[in-house]
């Protein structure tokens, strides 16, 4: 028998085609003697089983079916009567009946449905995901909360779920009735802020729990840290997925009486390029374009790599434009709406997409839609759509081997690498990397929240019970408690911000002349030297200098001038243009004006502001009571900055896929009206004719895939 490298060899070349017995009987027993690269082997010939005689494919269906691989066997007819049964058993139940599981999902949804919690580590074609539809739809659950990393996770997840929607009521936002049966889909900030409306939980899951370790990413580990303990004390079972995981701490499976399994089962065959970097990697990836076929992604380190790379790219290459209706309308749209130099409408015009977390959330929902319906047939990306969004494509080059000025670690690296290859679309996938892929490491995924060390932020360490607070850390969280300035459940309640820069805030107020803290009593309605007063406290004592850095903000009386600005206009497209226009008007590059006054708007303004602004209320209140002062209130500020002045509805229907200059059009056409919860807007929206409110095709096609999203039977 040929070795592996050959029969690999000899699949590529297609010599087989004509007289593939041979071959079949070479993988054949590969099969038999190693289960995991006779898999490998069956994938790679699935994907020319169309080209080879009907009685070659019934071998191939039988090998598929040997190594587990019973989603890609299609002719049941030709089934032997036991391939048959076994066919059958992988069947899902219920509303999920049209889908086959393959042997290794099959096995971890028996301990799913026998009621263990599960924790899974499985590679990114696993379908991992897949098995949460499942089980909802195999168990009889009344309320299920789903935690996912990104709003843009969110929204797809939202979607999928919406199979459930005669069950159950579909929770993303705040803005919705809760029913008798819920499936609630939140990132970790959304399910903190929300946590007490939930009815009681029956089952929950976290994708991508490996964020539990504790990293430099903001405090977000922080917090899903804390989502996670709340969780886990509701007795609720549970399921955690995540890739490439090779160990968790002991304490955690014995204290949460849960099951870790790690499967290895691969959908796809992955092949690694390497590419030269002379004459230099611009170049090289010209090059590459040039020739390879099919949907390609490009991993950048940063939005402002998109942006150099892209132009280097125009540069080398005389790109055609695009005659796409909808490219060549998106394009027209985008520079309307933001500049017509911005980079991302000139990679439009080229049917080239950008995709990165300072986006707009319906121009990152149009950009995904559009590359799988494969109008764009290369997208360069940052890792808010590698680890946010389940796509992937038939090429992934790595440009940039670097996350946040970091070498790509062996977990980053694979889980990048992962996005590859698809189930019954490209069953082989290529990775093409400049740099030597990182050494394999053993990844641990550590989880502070139930196994708590030095390490383990004081956010955190104040919500766990005594008995679980390490005798080394007893010490540092009775200092944290038992103070002067803040009691305990004052820290706990806004324990999305660190309780050090909480204490620090409160002594800063407690030594104020009661003249000077008298100024920090306002409500609802400020003047300017009020959001100035208070950002500079969120700036100097609260900590939020460096979430608002990260937002393009540069200091705390330019974020109160934006912040005031956006007030006094209440429109986002209007502060939107008009801050644009200022900043080029100070030589500020187009790219550059267009995506700080992006980022202000999703990172700052609609996020963090508020929450730091709610937190100085109750602290500022606590002070001013506390020195027999009148109270202030910037809740309503807060509630509103938050939806940026503008109805609820929108951020909502932004995250849906409208953009808000559609939605503005169906609210001035009387379809909703400002005041109307998200629930109303919907069902308002759901099956009514509004494609006439569409300005061109690139419109019509948003307008259409946001109803089908939220269940439409038009069309």
């Amino acid at each position: 028998m040929r070795d592996i490298n050959q029969i690999r060899k000899s699949i590529k070349s297609k010599d087989w085609l004509q007289t593939p017995f041979q071959l079949l009987a070479d993988i054949s027993k590969v099969c038999s003697s190693n289960v995991e690269i006779g898999r490998e082997l069956v994938i790679r010939i699935l994907e020319e089983k169309e080209n080879i005689a009907h009685e070659y494919q019934e071998i191939i269906d039988d090998l598929a079916m040997q190594v587990g691989l019973y989603p890609y066997v299609t002719a049941l007819e030709d089934l032997s009567l036991r391939n048959a049964l076994m066919h059958a058993a992988h069947r899902a139940d219920g509303t999920m009946n049209d889908y086959i599981l393959h042997s290794s999902q099959a096995r971890v949804l028996r301990r799913l449905l026998d009621g263990e919690s599960i924790i899974l580590s499985a590679p990114t074609s696993f379908g991992k995901s897949l098995l949460i539809d499942v089980i909802i739809s195999a168990k009889n659950f009344n309320n299920v909360v789903l935690i996912v990393p990104t709003l843009a996770l969110v929204e797809e997840t939202r979607r999928r779920m919406s199979r459930f929607i005669d069950d159950y009521s579909i929770i993303t936002s705040s803005n919705q009735s809760i029913s008798e049966k819920n499936i609630f889909v939140f990132t970790q900030e959304r399910f903190l802020s929300m946590e007490s409306e939930i009815p009681k939980i029956d089952f929950f899951a976290i994708d991508e729990f490996y964020k539990l370790s504790i990293s430099d990413d903001g405090g977000r580990s922080t917090l899903l840290n804390q989502a996670f303990l709340r969780l886990s004390r509701t007795g609720a079972q549970f399921y955690l997925l995540g890739p490439s995981i090779q160990a968790i701490p002991e304490m955690v499976k014995e204290r949460l009486n849960c099951r870790f399994m790690i499967e290895d089962f691969q959908t796809v065959a992955i092949e690694l390029h390497f590419l030269e970097k002379k004459p230099s990697k611009e170049e090289s990836l010209a090059n590459l374009l040039d020739e390879i076929d099919g949907q390609t992604m490009i991993y950048c380190q940063s939005p402002a790599s998109t942006r150099k790379l892209l132009k280097s790219y125009i540069n080398l290459r005389k790109l055609e434009k695009t005659k796409d209706e909808e490219l060549i309308e998106a394009a027209k749209w985008t520079s309307e709406n933001y500049h017509d130099e911005w980079l991302v409408s000139v990679a439009l015009q080229h049917g080239i997409g950008i995709h990165h977390g300072r986006l707009p959330r319906s121009l990152g929902r149009f950009m995904i839609r559009a590359f799988e319906e494969g109008k764009l047939k290369v997208l360069l990306c940052t890792s808010t759509l590698i680890e946010g969004v389940n796509t992937s494509a038939k090429n992934v080059i790595i440009y940039d081997s670097k996350l946040n000025r970091k070498p790509l670690d062996s977990f980053t690296f694979n889980n990048i690498r992962g996005r590859t290859g698809r189930m019954f679309k490209h069953f082989v996938g290529n990775v093409f990397v400049f740099d030597a892929p990182p050494q394999e490491e053993l990844p641990f995924v550590d989880m502070p929240a139930i196994n708590p060390g030095e390490s383990t932020p004081s956010s955190l360490l104040i919500n766990l019970s005594p008995e679980n607070i390490p005798t080394s850390l007893a010490a540092k969280v009775d200092a944290l408690v038992n103070q002067k300035y803040l009691p305990r459940d004052i820290l706990m309640r806004n324990s999305g911000i660190e309780p050090e820069y909480l204490l620090d805030t409160a002594k800063y107020l407690f030594d104020l002349s009661v003249r000077d803290l008298d100024k920090f009593v306002w409500s609802s309605k400020p003047q300017y030297e009020d959001i100035l007063l208070t950002s500079n406290v969120i700036w100097e004592q609260l900590g939020g200098a460096i979430s608002a850095r990260q937002s393009s903000m540069r200091s705390a009386s330019m974020m109160t001038l934006w912040v005031w600005k956006l007030y006094a206009s209440r429109n986002v497209p209007r502060f939107r243009r008009e801050m644009i226009s200022n900043q080029i008007g100070r030589n500020t590059s187009p790219d550059d004006a267009v995506e700080n006054v992006l980022s202000f708007l999703r990172g700052w303004a609609s996020f963090n502001y508020p929450k730091y602004l709610i937190a100085l209320d109750e602290l500022t209140n606590h002070v001013l009571l506390s020195r027999g002062l009148r109270p202030c209130n910037y809740i309503p500020f807060a509630a509103t900055i938050e939806h940026l002045f503008q109805p609820s509805s929108f951020s909502a229907l932004e995250e849906y896929g409208l953009p808000t200059e559609i939605s503005e059009k169906l609210l001035n056409g009387r379809l909703f009206s400002k005041d109307d919860c998200l629930d109303v807007v919907v069902n308002n929206l759901r099956n009514k004719e509004i494609i006439g409110f569409a300005n061109g095709v690139f419109e019509q096609r948003v307008i259409e895939d946001f109803q089908k999203g939220i269940g439409s039977k038009n069309g």
